[in-house]
């Protein structure tokens, strides 16, 4: 991963003529080994565009083009993003709608 993201970063900043990280802090991956905890990351990555203030509301959310959330709750479907494989471990995974996913959240 750190050899995708270098080049990509080198690449980016180059074409833009800046310098630096592209993203806040270097890339880190941790072994998920706990379903709560899995559960915890999702709801993290797919809030992060409402807490980060990108999107003005959760109702708005699954509407924001670059989130999976709208995938997660039923509305979407997108052919790279596997919503049961995501779900599978949780009570929600046949909930059907986006009223009865979101919820959760």
């Amino acid at each position: 991963m750190r050899k995708v993201l270098t080049g990509y970063a080198i690449s980016f900043n180059r074409r833009h003529g800046r310098h630096g990280y592209l993203y806040q802090n270097r890339y880190k991956s941790i072994l998920c080994q706990e379903d709560e905890y899995l559960l915890e990351l999702v709801r993290y990555i797919h809030l992060n565009p409402v807490k980060a203030g990108v999107v003005k509301s959760f109702g708005k959310l699954d509407r924001y083009r670059w989130s999976g959330h709208s995938v997660l709750v039923g509305c979407r479907r997108r052919t790279w993003q596997d919503r049961d494989e995501i779900l599978f471990p949780f009570w929600f995974k046949e909930a059907g709608s986006c009223e009865a996913v979101s919820e959760v959240h």
